[in-house]
């Protein structure tokens, strides 16, 4: 389980010390986790992350009256979540968002999706990408490619082209190496970047497993980074693959001004911690707008709650970022 010093919790808001104090890891994690996150076992991972999930995103979908519509674009199945009122300066604005899960799990309509569509005050495409070990790397990459180019040539169903400056990117944890993967490959192939700025929650930027903060923060997070780590090395990439591919680990790519303005937010004691000081500096040296946002004491992924108040208040710095584009 997760533990906390006094010193810990005076740092933190009691609501967030009540979240860690009801954490608990799975026993002998580190020596299990080759088994417990083996192909064979991911239907049962699924479903269990489902059960913990479905309740909270459908009451936020009932709490701010959110809409949701099943679609398609490019072939590739896409969550539309559109808030009750939409601002007329943000009427052409649209967040593409790719949700986290470790490549082998999640939903489309994750809480980060249905936060966002309220806080930001757009229309949000959210991805249902093909998951592993089903779909090996790079068949969900490709997929979010395939989305992000039919947005801008022809539009979505019924709808008109998009420019990529109304289009803001958000990718959380494994779905922000997907988003920034997609990015690259886009510029590669010649397509405009969307200038209206990229969201990367705790992001996974280094599937390689380096990092200070995989060992320091390894029993330290809500998960483990053994489990983490097993679940996408045994059903992620393709047998061969070389781990420090700049497609597979954004973090080996070369980065120049034309990447869009980002923002990355992450904790002090969230596994990818490394991930995103690293991503940072990386986009800095690069000459991109960038801002790094650290929550003292937070963990992989809290910015996904809609109550703690250090995950409300990180939200509102992101928001502030990417409007200020507008």
């Amino acid at each position: 389980m997760v533990s906390l010093t006094p010193g810990q919790k005076a740092s933190i808001s009691p609501e967030a010390a009540d979240f860690l104090a009801k954490v608990k890891h799975l026993p002998l994690a580190n020596y299990i986790s080759s088994f417990v996150t083996m192909p064979g076992q991911v239907p049962k991972i699924r479903q269990g992350m489902a059960e913990k999930m479905e309740p909270g995103e459908a009451a936020l979908i009932e709490k701010h009256n959110l809409k949701t519509t099943d679609i398609a674009i490019a072939g590739v199945p896409v969550i539309l979540i559109e808030p009750p009122a939409i601002k007329p300066e943000k009427q052409n604005k649209i967040l593409l968002n790719l949700y986290g899960g470790a490549f082998i799990m999640g939903s489309a309509r994750d809480r980060c999706a249905l936060t966002m569509a309220v806080e930001l005050g757009v229309r949000v495409y959210s991805v249902d990408y093909a998951k592993s070990p089903e779909a090996k790397y790079p068949k969900a990459r490709d997929q979010v490619l395939a989305v992000y180019t039919e947005l801008i040539k022809r539009g979505p169903p019924g709808g008109s082209p998009i420019s990529p400056s109304d289009i803001f990117c958000m990718g959380s944890s494994s779905g922000g190496q997907l988003i920034v993967s997609m990015l690259l490959l886009a510029k590669r192939k010649g397509l405009p970047m969307p200038t209206g700025g990229l969201y990367l929650c705790t992001p996974a930027m280094d599937l390689t497993g380096a990092g200070d903060s995989m060992v320091s923060n390894s029993d330290r997070d809500i998960m483990p980074v053994s489990l983490l780590m097993g679940m996408v090395s045994q059903n992620y990439p393709a047998p061969g693959l070389d781990l420090k591919d700049p497609l597979y680990s954004p973090i080996y790519a070369d980065y120049d001004s034309s990447f869009p303005p980002t923002v990355i937010t992450t904790g002090t004691r969230d596994f990818a911690l490394s991930h995103g000081v690293r991503f940072y500096w990386k986009l800095r040296e690069a000459g991109v707008k960038v801002e790094l946002l650290i929550g003292e004491g937070m963990w992989h992924g809290f910015n996904w709650d809609p109550l703690i108040p250090e995950s409300i208040q990180t939200r509102a710095a992101v928001v502030k970022f990417l409007e200020a584009g507008l």
